[in-house]
């Protein structure tokens, strides 16, 4: 599992597909889509809130486009950002030098490259653009902040450095952004640096990043488009409520309205705006008294979440006695309401900013679309820029594209992404699923994610176990090596399932051979899905081309088990502080262990170590101490407080001969749509 994580952790995050944590996600999780309970538990009971029996349904669910022009407030400045941010051609003019100084290190002058992580960081501006121009404006404007102490610490002869950008975590960006644009106390001489190329990009950056917020700062609520067009949907609602509900109480139930930011700074923005809004437009008089905020753990007017929650939907949330009022109709709040809450009692999501992740739209939509929901039908509104959506995936694509081409690295051994050049599968699947969203289809909702992403293991035993009831001894009698053939998909190719001793491979190879193998399971389970109007089709050329095929899928199987038969494919990969801190052990002994203690310390520091752990140690090892010995022995004790472990690794595999590959059984797909 560590290893799988770490791969993961080396891969582009733009690009990184579910199927590399599929096999943990199969073997440690019961994943049940919404398609899968459609389909297997059809006729099936579920108890209501009231105790009784009912029959197990979803709602219907209805994606729709909210539309608006960016260019209205701030004519032309997208096109400008965009050549600031990530050009088609030649060097960005925001540099972020700010924040990868260690690129102007005396003897470094001139890799134009960015770090993978400030990759990240442009990608984070343009997100924080779209959503709304507060957020980027708060953000803009704390980062001129840094810029301005960055310089102050130039000028006094020293080099402020962003550790903590080091810790960033791809997939947590949104919440942890700004912590990234704020110093830590570490520092180093400015004398190992290019000073005059490095305050000259510095002072660029400051100077760009103060236009930005001047600019976002001029943009005013009551003439935001995107808060224009949330009020009309709004008032649109209401309306609907009233004409459909057969009373007061009922009106009010259909009304109810989730709003999502990924931004807190862009709910402040909603909030101060639709506060005064429903107090002065007629049509929302119906929320007066009725809205409530959450963002982080915090609710608006002192309210928890969790009393946010049961105001919002008593009923669906089962809130307890004493707290099951309805007292709210709209709930504006970041995604700490996008999963882990049954809120079915309402019909209504609005989703404020673009869905650069459609799997965030999927946690949500699964707020109301869920077993119980007293709606026939539930809404999805999703904003969209009205003429700029090409450009807008364009720009975040070559972010995307420079991230992947990073050489450096930070705080790694090895270069932070891996194979980004042949990564572009998740990325194409991503802006496909963000087009079919803008084109109001509602497929993703329907079987509960991206295609990658709804895919679950307990789909395939089920097939398997019903096929097993309906013909077990055909399918125990069919021999091993036996094949066949269809049409279907993108890709031709042939898949082939094989074991060695009891251990269970799947290997995809494409018809060319131009791709690599596939060796992903979850890709693999999908290339070879079919139902019974699947064409079966297995020509004499697919049937012949099988035998090559097989030969390098038995090749790739036999290499990744023999890298399982050396001991040293088998240890951990440690980063830099850990070999720093044995070194010092080494050389600097504890005076008050044995050997043999001495020897336990030390495997436990060539371990591998949490995030949370390597922190800590970090922060023993760079303290001040008397001597040597005296660190030694902070370090030691630290090892013994955080309860690290000696690692151990698995024993090596039995060396083993191609021949004992045993091929199971193999599929010839012809694609019907080819793509190569």
């Amino acid at each position: 599992m560590r290893e799988r994580f770490e791969q993961a952790m080396r891969i582009d995050p733009f690009d990184l597909s579910p199927d590399m944590l599929y096999p943990i996600i199969d073997a440690t999780t019961v994943k049940r889509t919404r398609n899968f309970i459609k389909k297997h538990y059809e006729h099936d009971s579920i108890r209501g809130p009231d105790g009784n029996l009912v029959t197990i349904s979803f709602p219907k669910p209805i994606a729709s486009t909210l539309e608006y022009n960016f260019d209205e407030v701030l004519p032309g400045f997208f096109e400008r950002f965009g050549e600031d941010l990530a050009p088609n051609t030649g060097p960005p003019r925001l540099t972020l030098a700010r924040y990868q100084p260690e690129r102007y290190l005396n003897g470094l002058e001139g890799d134009g490259e960015d770090t993978a992580l400030v990759g990240l960081v442009r990608a984070g501006l343009l997100k924080r653009f779209e959503s709304s121009a507060y957020a980027f404006r708060m953000t803009c404007e704390r980062m001129v902040a840094q810029h301005e102490a960055f310089l102050a610490g130039l000028n006094a002869g020293y080099v402020l450095s962003t550790e903590l950008l080091h810790e960033w975590s791809a997939a947590d960006d949104e919440s942890n952004f700004e912590e990234f644009l704020t110093e830590s106390d570490s520092t180093q001489d400015a004398a190992q640096f290019n000073l005059t190329a490095l305050r000259h990009d510095v002072q660029n950056d400051l100077e760009l990043l103060k236009e930005y917020a001047r600019l976002a700062a001029t943009v005013k609520a009551e003439h935001d488009p995107k808060l224009a067009r949330l009020t009309e949907e709004l008032a649109t609602i209401v309306e609907e409520a009233e004409r459909e509900g057969l009373d007061e109480h009922e009106a009010q139930q259909l009304r109810k309205v989730l709003v999502f930011s990924q931004f807190e700074e862009t709910i402040d923005w909603i909030t101060d705006f639709i506060e005064k809004r429903v107090q002065s437009d007629k049509r929302l008089a119906s929320y007066r008294g009725r809205l409530v905020a959450i963002a982080g753990s915090r609710g608006g007017d002192d309210t928890s979440r969790e009393d946010a929650i049961f105001g919002f939907a008593p009923i669906s949330s089962e809130a307890p006695v004493g707290h099951d009022a309805d007292r709210f109709d709209l709930i504006l709040s970041t995604d700490v309401l996008a999963e882990g809450v049954n809120l079915q009692q309402c019909r209504n999501i609005i989703n404020f900013d673009l869905p650069w992740n459609p799997m965030r739209l999927v946690q949500r939509h699964g707020r109301i679309d869920r077993i119980g929901s007293p709606h026939k039908a539930v809404y999805m509104r999703t904003f969209f820029p009205e003429r700029g959506l090409d450009s807008l995936l364009k720009l975040e694509e070559r972010i995307r594209k420079k991230l992947a081409q990073a050489a450096a690295s930070i705080g790694l051994d090895g270069a932070p992404i891996v194979g980004s050049a042949i990564r572009d599968a998740s990325f194409t699947e991503t802006r496909e699923e963000i087009e079919r969203l803008r084109r109001e289809e509602a497929e993703i909702y329907e079987r509960g994610g991206t295609q990658s992403a709804a895919q679950t293991g307990e789909e395939y035993r089920q097939e398997l176990r019903k096929a097993l009831a309906i013909m077990r001894s055909e399918i125990e009698s069919v021999p091993w090596k036996a094949g066949s053939g269809m049409r279907k998909g993108e890709r031709s190719g042939h898949a082939f399932a094989a074991m060695v001793d009891e251990r269970f491979y799947l290997r995809f190879v494409s018809l060319t051979g131009a791709e690599p193998i596939i060796d992903e399971q979850g890709t693999v389970l999908r290339l070879v899905e079919a139902t019974p109007e699947t064409p079966t089709l297995l020509s004499d050329a697919m049937r012949e081309a099988a035998f090559p095929a097989w030969e390098k899928a038995r090749q790739s199987i036999f290499e990744a088990w023999m890298r399982e038969t050396d001991p040293a494919n088998l240890q951990p990969r440690l980063r830099p502080l850990n070999r720093q801190i044995a070194q010092h052990l080494r050389d600097t002994p504890p005076d008050n262990l044995s050997a043999e203690e001495v020897a336990t310390v030390l495997d436990a520091i060539e371990s591998p170590w949490s995030r949370r752990e390597e922190n800590a140690m970090r922060q023993v090892y760079e303290g001040e101490y008397s001597n040597a010995l005296e660190r030694t022995k902070q370090l030691v004790a630290e090892v013994k407080r955080l309860g690290i472990e000696p690692f151990k690794a698995p024993d090596p595999l039995p060396p083993i001969h191609p021949d004992d590959v045993h091929l199971i059984a193999w599929m010839a797909i012809e694609a019907d749509s080819p793509t190569q």
